[in-house]
């Protein structure tokens, strides 16, 4: 990549609010953007990449046998969907809630007193599995399934198979009322920390020396199960608490297909296995610009030597 492309980015980056960039090529970092010290130490919110990390986690308990088969309904975990009247909910999966096709209606849980309730309380508004519908609620569910089954907190089962192998202590995660940690917005982290988790993707699931979780979590993770958005160029969707988009027109100077965790206000982890590429934004961003580190990535791909 041309020092003139990093020149270019740089200036688009210093434009509206973004606070650091980083990409990297296999584990040495070879662009660097960061507006202040401030960014690189301290934990900030990272909003919806808790949704991903929730997802590392249940794919962990699932390399470790705690989760034996991700298609059980969740009514294993949850006995008061047996009380419901609705038997559609007995078909939720905890496949159709890492691939957000619950069922449920969204609601505002946060304002409620007990949000695993709430979320459960919900209508079903479409057939578990049949309908891709972003619901946070779905991610909250997940982490209440890691604590019912590790019978520990889900901060403390992260810190002890995934925080502490990847080096991570200065994190925020914030509970619910009934002490459940937020599955689905409710993370802070520093920059060098997302930038942990990233190549931990990047290298397949190793970190150091050290199999974290396994490339066969990770394969099924960053898969396609559901379409969410169509173009010209290609076709963004959603697989295991992450986002995925896939290059269908070969004709044209557009990015090849990545993967990538994103959180509101323009926080983002991408991945671009065959590159063996990775990237992480922290921004500030509202409304539209919302979406402009992974514009501007896009367009650094496009132009990016194909190998």
């Amino acid at each position: 990549m041309s020092k003139i492309s990093f020149n270019e980015l740089e200036k688009k980056l210093k434009s509206i609010r973004i606070e650091a960039f980083l990409i990297y090529k296999g584990n040495t970092q070879i662009f660097e953007y960061v507006k202040n010290k401030k960014v690189v130490k301290k934990p900030l919110k990272v909003n919806s990449i808790t949704k991903t990390i929730v997802s590392i986690l249940i794919g962990i308990m699932a390399d470790k046998g705690l989760i034996k088969n991700i298609h059980e309904p969740i009514q294993n975990y949850f006995p008061e969907i047996l009380e419901s009247n609705d038997p559609q909910k007995k078909e939720i999966t905890i496949f159709h809630l890492l691939t957000m096709t619950s069922g449920l209606q969204v609601g505002n849980f946060q304002g409620s007193k007990n949000w695993v309730k709430f979320i459960l309380g919900q209508p079903i508004i479409h057939k578990p599995g049949s309908t891709f519908q972003y619901n946070s609620g779905d991610s909250h569910l997940l982490s209440a399934i890691i604590q019912k089954i590790s019978g520990i907190p889900t901060a403390s089962f992260a810190e002890k198979y995934l925080f502490r192998p990847l080096g991570i202590n200065k994190y925020v995660w914030h509970m619910d009322p009934q002490g459940i940690h937020g599955g689905g917005f409710s993370m802070s982290l520093n920059l060098e920390d997302m930038v942990k988790i990233g190549l931990l993707f990047l290298n397949e699931g190793r970190f150091n020396s050290h199999q974290v979780i396994s490339s066969n979590w990770l394969l099924q993770a960053k898969k396609t199960y559901k379409e969410v958005k169509t173009t010209a160029e290609g076709t963004f969707g959603y697989g295991f608490q992450l986002w995925t988009y896939e290059k269908t027109n070969t004709n044209t100077n557009t990015p090849i297909d990545y993967y990538y965790a994103n959180g509101i206000f323009g926080q983002y982890i991408f991945i671009v296995p065959k590159l063996n590429i990775m990237a992480v934004t922290k921004s500030h961003l509202q409304n539209d610009q919302q979406s402009a580190p992974r514009l501007f990535f896009e367009e650094l791909l496009g132009s990016w030597p194909d190998e």
